[in-house]
């Protein structure tokens, strides 16, 4: 008996240590700074991302074309990509006939998990250890969201360092925060990248600020939602403000998104943009985000051009009208998310087990065991 026990307890410690962690998020925590570029089949550069970057994540750029990472070299710091083809937004609809926007219920959750992330020209350095700048951009998207009739909440909270652990750390704040702001609409964990400012930059409405990427994680069962909302909030932006939203990336990080469905990860500019940058880019994501999930009309602009001087002719815009985002998903309390997991866990305990009573005593002497308590 005593051996099937110290099996059985073996297999657990075994498949324990084969489970991913559900906090995992492939950041960069290489000790030298850098980034990684993607290349599509021709070595031309797609984009650069200040994050690991793995074979089977995948790319959507800004003109909508999706690309799968099919190998990737770490001394490089290079990520080669095949094209899978063009991706459909979902349609925004220009049907008068649409009904108003849906009331604004639940909440909108905000936090940053890595919330020493800062801005070089606004704050003077890259990270300034438990209240970077990217807590004041988080802050301003609440704001912007607040001023549109939504209920945002942004919790500030401390999850240094900026390490593997710190998506572990920032899970606490987001469950903390769900079981407080119940029932549950969104939740944004906001960030900038580390890039060259170059690739942020855009000009929206005739104002220079920071575009935003979306990043979701392939590896949770809500991707399915978030990628839709991450779609439409892309659809949308296109339509009314293009240049805002830079792409969307699908890496294979959790990123706490099992939590919730409709949970996004924001990176808005990088540390070379100011905060002034990224902070403007919220009163417009904000909008995007309102009509994204709760419907009603935007006015569409056309991609401005780099003079600076140029201003938006709204006269001419034309009113679209949009359809709010299927809210049919349901936020859970705690546990709820991991319950799959657990169960997925029992099953591998007991096919391990009964591998392990077949290997130590044998199939002849498993069956006759069995037989024998008949």
């Amino acid at each position: 008996m005593k051996k099937v026990l110290s099996g059985c307890l073996m297999m657990v410690l075994i498949t324990l240590a084969l489970i991913p962690n559900t906090a995992l998020a492939d950041d960069w925590f290489e000790p030298d700074p850098g980034y990684y570029t993607l290349m599509d089949d021709s070595k031309k550069e797609l984009t650069v991302m200040a994050r690991e970057i793995s074979v089977d994540d995948e790319y959507i750029s800004g003109d909508n074309k999706h690309y799968i990472v099919t190998k990737v070299d770490r001394k490089k710091r290079e990520a080669h990509t095949r094209l899978i083809g063009e991706i459909t937004l979902p349609a925004v609809s220009q049907d008068d006939s649409i009904a108003a926007a849906q009331q604004k219920d639940g909440n909108i959750l905000l936090y940053c998990t890595h919330n020493s992330e800062s801005y070089v020209p606004s704050d003077g350095e890259e990270s300034t250890e438990g209240d970077g700048g990217i807590n004041d951009v988080a802050k301003s998207l609440a704001d912007n969201l607040k001023e549109r009739g939504i209920n945002a909440v942004f919790k500030k909270e401390s999850h240094d360092p900026h390490d593997a652990g710190a998506y572990r750390r920032s899970r606490q704040t987001a469950i903390k925060l769900i079981k407080e702001n119940m029932p549950v609409q969104a939740v944004f964990d906001i960030h900038r990248d580390a890039v060259p400012k170059d690739h942020y930059v855009t000009k929206v409405d005739g104002q220079n600020m920071s575009m935003i990427r979306i990043v979701l994680g392939r590896r949770n069962q809500n991707r399915d939602a978030n990628e839709e909302l991450a779609k439409k909030i892309k659809s949308v932006a296109d339509k009314a403000y293009p240049g805002l939203i830079k792409d969307i990336f699908i890496g294979k990080g959790g990123y706490n998104q099992e939590l919730s469905p409709r949970s996004l990860l924001l990176e808005l500019g990088t540390h070379e943009n100011s905060k002034k940058a990224a902070q403007k880019s919220t009163a417009y994501l904000a909008e995007v985000i309102s009509k994204s999930m709760y419907g009603g009309s935007v006015k569409e602009h056309s991609q401005d051009t780099e003079d600076d001087d140029r201003e938006a002719e709204d006269s001419n815009d034309n009113e679209t009208k949009i359809t709010p985002i299927n809210r049919d998903a349901e936020t859970k309390p705690e546990g709820s998310g991991g319950r799959s997991g657990i169960i997925w866990l029992l099953v591998i305990v007991v096919v391990g087990f009964g591998a392990f009573l077949f290997i130590s005593m044998g199939g002849r002497e498993l069956r006759s065991k069995f037989k024998g308590r008949k």
